[in-house]
């Protein structure tokens, strides 16, 4: 009695169901790990930005460059944008370790004697001696043999999602990265047209009243906000100023146009403009400082 309880208890549906369970389990952990590392990186990356926006303006810079301890922190500030990149490809691994173990759990649940043979083939379990007697080693080969028998509908289909849905999570992955990149450039480009649009405004009004135009007079509004960028105009200027790090270029960063109106008899209309200095804002707007001229 006491045999028979011991070889039911290890009977192969129920051992490939608990094998199944287990996979699912460590599935959900990895699941869990990546919804927490996706959090930390948020918050994390928030701070980055803050941090470098802080000493990306003048007392920023100031600091920087006269206190042991900020330049120690911009220091750790520039490592940690560093490892962001590698934290993203983290969080796509864990997902997708996760996806593909709770999908092997479903295809051992839903499958149990065929997940057990291929189990047994790689070694994993081995059978046990008694009412139900298998063999002790089989090849990968013999596994085959039996799965053969099996429709093929019936393996082809868990595969099939398995293969589905790896694709599309970095379908998804992708298509997510390339929409917040086409919108960062999006952005980017439309703080130049706003800027040029400040140049012409101002050349045309400064042609038939021969002084610097305000906002009103350039009939242009005086401040206004996107997602990215916050605008100002003021008697004499235009400034851009970035709300969010677009591609490394950090929060706090700021584009201008001065206009100013120079000679003494022959009024000309000068303009100004000032793009940051960080290689990374540069990469973004190459050829700021010659908006509106003639080429």
């Amino acid at each position: 009695m006491t045999e028979e309880k011991k070889i039911q208890g290890l009977a192969p549906v129920r051992t490939a169901h608990l094998v199944a369970s287990l996979f699912a389990l460590v599935g959900m952990v990895f699941l869990l790990l990546e919804r927490v590392l996706a959090a930390v990186l948020e918050m994390a990356r928030g701070a980055v930005t803050l941090g470098l926006a802080r000493y990306n303006n003048f007392t920023g810079r100031f600091a920087a460059q006269n206190f042991s301890e900020d330049k120690e922190l911009l220091g750790l500030l520039k490592e940690a944008e560093g490892l962001l990149p590698m934290a993203d490809v983290a969080l796509v691994v864990l997902l997708v370790i996760s996806v593909l173990l709770i999908l092997v759990a479903a295809a051992g649940l839903a499958f149990p004697r065929q997940m057990l043979h291929i189990l047994v083939a790689l070694k994993l379990l081995k059978w046990q001696k008694g009412k139900e007697v298998e063999p002790e080693g089989e090849s990968i080969g013999e596994v085959l043999e039996k799965l053969g028998n099996v429709p093929l509908k019936k393996i082809a289909l868990p595969l099939v999602c398995i293969v589905a849905v790896v694709v599309a999570v970095f379908a998804v992955r992708s298509c997510n990265e390339t929409a917040q990149e086409n919108e960062l450039a999006a952005s980017v480009r439309d703080m130049q047209e706003q800027s040029l649009a400040y140049i012409n405004a101002q050349k045309d009004f400064f042609a038939k009243n021969a002084y610097v135009g305000n906002a009103k007079a350039l009939q242009l509004g005086d401040s206004a906000s996107t997602d990215y960028f916050d605008y100002k105009i003021t008697s004499t200027r235009f400034t851009a100023v970035s709300k969010v790090d677009i591609s490394g270029c950090p929060a706090g960063s700021k584009w201008s146009v001065s206009a100013s109106a120079k000679g003494v008899f022959t009024k000309e209309l000068a303009l100004y403009r000032s793009a940051p200095k960080d290689t990374n804002c540069v990469k973004l707007t190459p050829d700021y400082k010659n908006l509106g001229r003639a080429r």
